[in-house]
């Protein structure tokens, strides 16, 4: 099984097989950009005995191969004996248990590390409005915080619930015998209140607006009563975070709108991520490594991750190698680089 790092780089980034071809010039010109080697950026740390993050919050960080919990202060507070964490919301985290070598369960803790709900499932996320989403059989269903199934594993795939409801997808058999994914929303009780009509990489709705793609059709934002509120003319799009979600354009690169449809910061770069307290991951045009700007687009943290979580709680937590840590807001080091 390959580890399951406690956090998500800049999820549903789908690259569009029909882009724009580039010349034969152009596409060298690319090629050198990749091979040129990346200048090496050495960690900052923060001033020694500088506050950081939020009292009263937990992070998941790797010791020894291990996971286990600090607070603000960087003192252990759950021995790391997970094989991997996450971070907590509902006042729980989800952990994976490796049980044997082939074979990892999935449970969830408290904030005093006691297993509320024991490791039982083949996946699963975090809780979010009292929910998270598990896997058994390989298929997708929903628990509560007593570890109770509420929505039955029938589902390949359900998001996280957003006011009430979840992006759900299902497989369906076409009449030449294919199988087809769709995807739509469920509400708490896993019925669709949005039927199975779009593409399967669909977002979630977040202050009301969802990304989603028709068949036949380019990405478009709608509200709950299936309005299209942001037109489709779209090649791929993120969730709102922030006020501002992430949109692809036809040359694959990808920008930031706000809720009008207003292109706040220009389609230039790679990747891009979630905003969290008023900074996103991006990956920039040039370069593999990730970097974090503002909500004008400004790069405030130079390019150096190989991976990032959003901001949270004051931190957010990155990837550099197989190491994670933990910078600030000013892109210090609050928890150096472990493994």
């Amino acid at each position: 099984m390959k580890r399951i790092l406690p956090f998500l780089v800049c999820s549903l980034f789908l690259t569009f097989a029909g882009c724009k071809q580039q010349s034969s010039e152009a596409k060298e010109k690319e090629k050198e950009k990749q091979s040129a080697p990346e200048a090496e950026v050495k960690p900052v740390e923060a001033p020694v005995g500088s506050s950081w993050g939020k009292p009263g919050v937990l992070y998941p960080v790797q010791k020894g191969g291990k996971y286990g919990y600090i607070d603000n202060t960087g003192k252990m507070v759950i021995e790391p004996i997970y094989y991997s964490a996450t971070r907590f919301s509902d006042g729980m985290a989800m952990v994976v248990v490796e049980k044997s070598k082939d074979r990892f369960l999935v449970g969830y803790i408290d904030n005093t590390g006691k297993m509320v709900v024991e490791p039982q499932f083949e996946g699963g996320a975090p809780f979010f409005e009292g929910l998270a989403m598990i896997k058994k059989n390989k298929k997708a269903g929903v628990i509560n915080t007593k570890g109770e199934i509420v929505i039955e594993p029938k589902f390949e795939r359900i998001g996280r619930f957003h006011d009430g409801l979840a992006a759900a997808v299902i497989n369906r058999e076409t009449k030449a015998g294919q199988s087809v994914s769709d995807g739509g929303y469920i509400n708490t009780k896993g019925v669709f209140v949005i039927p199975p009509q779009f593409d399967p990489n669909l977002t979630p709705f977040v202050d009301g607006l969802a990304g989603v793609r028709r068949v036949g059709q380019l990405w478009s934002f709608i509200d709950r009563n299936e309005k299209t509120v942001i037109p489709p003319k779209y090649f791929m799009l993120g969730q709102f975070s922030d006020g501002l979600a992430a949109f692809m354009d036809g040359s694959s690169k990808w920008g930031y709108l706000d809720r009008s449809g207003q292109h706040v910061i220009p389609a230039k770069f790679n990747r891009a991520g979630l905003f969290g307290e008023g900074l996103a991951a991006v990956l920039p045009e040039q370069g593999k490594k990730w970097a974090f700007i503002d909500t004008k687009g400004n790069v405030v943290i130079r390019p150096q991750f190989d991976g990032t979580d959003a901001f949270r709680d004051g931190v957010a937590m990155v990837q550099v190698g197989e190491k994670i840590g933990y910078i600030n807001p000013k892109g210090e080091y609050v928890w150096p680089l472990s493994q």
